[in-house]
């Protein structure tokens, strides 16, 4: 009998392990992988920092799940892959072998060596929780980052904060305008937003280092800082590099339009973990991850059956909705921007939506 390992449980995987549930011929055996027994959904962890969500609410236990569907959970990190006599070793010395393996296990934060002592990190996922509850009740938070992540954070922290009756100096700082990926017009947008709100920014205004008590600007300025969360952008495992598979300039897993190895036509790959070579500039989103489910399951199952695989294409634009607090959203659809609580009530249900569909096959 034939053994997929999955490595990891985001979106893709996620979406493969629901298939496996209704998946009556299959014929081969299914390990899933995880060093966490939960794999938590970054889309509601502005809800959960603002006391919105429990904590049951914002993941999927990942043994339940395994255990409903029939597959082998592993509590374990790999950290080598040996892609020639296709094994796979953990943290602590156990070998897993494999027919077809896929990975789906996100990225990292990039913090600089000069701060990297004195900023909070959410990445992987399953740190979130107690970070993210220790940088809302500090006493001078500092966010870096003016991405999604960053934005977001720091509209659920000023929220949590105003209701909890502690000061509302919640900084954020980024090098760039806030949003700058979404255009100019989403940045201008947003940052009306945090005026509005009373969100102390500052954008392109970079963090060229930090202490145990400030955080120095490249303006040359010094801000108060109890806690530090860095949220300025992905940065690859070094587990594809060091094992010696091939990888982008940046060390993601490179894959086809297939999420497939061309070296290594066995591994797969999909969401964060990896580079599409057909698409090298692909932001690395949970958006794109959950597109990717549907195409890597199909795949998996043809790569153990020797089937003709099928091309993931990525959508040119998706919704964006981050939360602002307070009952309120922003969303964005390419020049289209609305702000107020309906994109807020349509986030809500989204998300509900999306756990909702895992969690109801274990509980």
């Amino acid at each position: 009998m034939k053994t997929l390992v999955l490595v990891g449980g985001g979106h893709a995987h996620l979406h493969c392990l629901e298939r496996l549930k209704n998946d009556s011929q299959k014929d081969w055996r299914v390990v899933l992988i995880s060093p966490s027994p939960y794999q938590y959904y970054s889309g509601m962890f502005s809800g959960y920092t603002e006391g919105v969500y429990s904590l049951d609410d914002v993941r999927i236990d990942l043994p339940k799940l395994s255990h409903s569907i029939n597959v082998e959970f592993l509590e374990d990190a790999i950290v080598n892959i040996d892609a020639k006599s296709q094994k796979l070793t953990g943290l602590n010395g156990a070998v897993y072998p494999y027919d077809v393996v896929s990975f789906d296990i996100g990225s990292q934060i990039a913090i600089p060596e000069a701060v990297e002592n004195h900023a909070l990190s959410i990445k992987p996922n399953y740190r979130f929780p107690d970070r993210l509850v220790k940088m809302r009740e500090s006493t001078h938070p500092v966010i870096v980052g003016g991405g999604a992540s960053g934005v977001e954070l720091a509209f659920s922290i000023l929220s949590w904060r105003k209701k909890n009756r502690l000061p509302s100096n919640v900084a954020l700082f980024s090098s760039t305008k806030l949003l700058v990926s979404q255009g100019t017009a989403a940045s201008k947008k947003i940052e009306k937003i945090a005026t509005q709100k009373a969100l102390s920014f500052y954008s392109g205004v970079g963090i060229e280092s930090v202490d145990e008590s400030n955080v120095r600007t490249s303006t040359g300025d010094s801000h108060p800082q109890s806690d530090v969360l860095w949220l300025t952008g992905p940065k690859s495992f070094e587990l594809f590099q060091t094992s010696g598979l091939p990888t982008d300039t940046n060390g993601y897993l490179l894959v086809n339009e297939m999420l497939q190895n061309n070296q290594h036509p066995e591994i797969f790959g999909a969401g964060d973990c990896v580079t599409i070579d057909q698409y090298p500039a692909l932001a690395k989103n949970g958006v794109y991850a959950v597109r990717q489910g549907p195409i890597l399951w199909e795949n998996l199952k043809k790569s153990l059956s020797k089937g003709q695989l099928v091309r993931f294409t990525p959508q040119k634009r998706y919704i964006s909705i981050l939360s602002t607090g307070d009952g309120e959203a922003f969303l964005s659809y390419g020049s289209q921007l609305f702000h107020g609580k309906i994109p807020w009530k349509m986030k809500q249900y989204i998300d509900r939506k999306f756990m909702k569909r895992y969690k109801d096959l274990y509980e």
